[in-house]
């Protein structure tokens, strides 16, 4: 398979004032990108990194990019000079998501046959017809399929999906907002040192996934407000990094809140 080719490159100077670009995809950009984190030069990861397991199957021989940055991120005993970089280590968070989101894009690029795009006869019909009414010459289209998290289908699909649950459910009866607290047990007692809550946003989400699941089975399977019908949810970032839920929760006609009564029974 072709290696990906993002369209941003890394530039240093060598010996002589010569500059050379390399590419992302290069195993040696993380460590001369990050010398504080890899302070013997260690490679990064490469398109031909094997797996290194017992059960190898032929189906996944290679370690792709999310694999890697995923083996990266997970805590072990010992001290962790990535774990203890502060905002290096965020800004490396967003450099390796960055470099493997433009892998998936590469890979949707090079690969539009097999997303059948013939499906989208008539959009690239009307976006020629369109061109040549005013003299513009059209470009390569490329199709950004649903799958892609997102994308403009991504997110049209979810809408669709939620006022479907609309037309069958009826509208929803509760919204609520779970925000993520910093000072939760769960994540001081995983600080290390100096560390802070701000420092560990791979803690801070992952005790707000729990935190939510835990919620999501209090309201559906403990019914504390009552039979649910239907629920959906989304998660946004705060500005200050915290993670908080919007939840809309459609309950069945007996637990329906109605009077000023149902409300003080769940509002304080």
């Amino acid at each position: 398979m072709e290696s990906p080719q993002p369209t941003e490159t890394f530039v240093c100077t060598q010996l002589g004032n010569t500059c050379q670009s390399i590419s992302p995809l290069n195993q040696c950009c993380d460590p001369m990108t990050y010398p504080l984190l890899f302070p013997r030069g260690e490679c990064s990861w490469n398109t031909g990194m094997e797996h290194v397991e017992e059960r190898r199957t032929a189906k996944r021989t290679r370690v792709t990019q999310l694999q890697y940055y995923a083996y990266r991120l997970s805590q072990r005993n010992g001290f962790s000079i990535l774990h203890n970089s502060g905002k290096l280590f965020q800004q490396y968070i967003v450099d390796a998501y960055v470099k493997t989101e433009g892998s998936r894009l590469h890979f949707l690029r090079q690969n539009q046959k097999d997303l059948r795009i013939e499906l989208y006869r008539g959009l690239l019909d009307a976006l020629e017809c369109r061109a040549h009414n005013e003299n513009i010459r059209t470009g390569k289209l490329i199709i950004l399929p649903s799958s892609f998290q997102g994308s403009p289908r991504h997110m049209q699909q979810n809408y669709q999906d939620a006022m479907a649950m609309v037309r069958k459910f009826g509208k929803p009866d509760l919204f609520l907002t779970f925000t993520c607290n910093p000072s939760w047990s769960e994540i001081l007692n995983s600080m290390e040192g100096v560390q802070r809550p701000e420092d560990r946003p791979d803690i801070i989400v992952r005790v707000f996934n729990m935190k939510l699941k835990e919620l999501l089975e209090d309201i559906c399977k403990h019914g504390i407000f009552g039979t649910v019908l239907a629920y959906i949810y989304v998660i946004e970032f705060q500005k200050r990094g915290l993670p908080h839920a919007h939840i809309l929760l459609t309950l069945d006609s007996e637990s329906k809140i109605r009077t000023k009564d149902d409300i003080d029974k769940f509002v304080s």
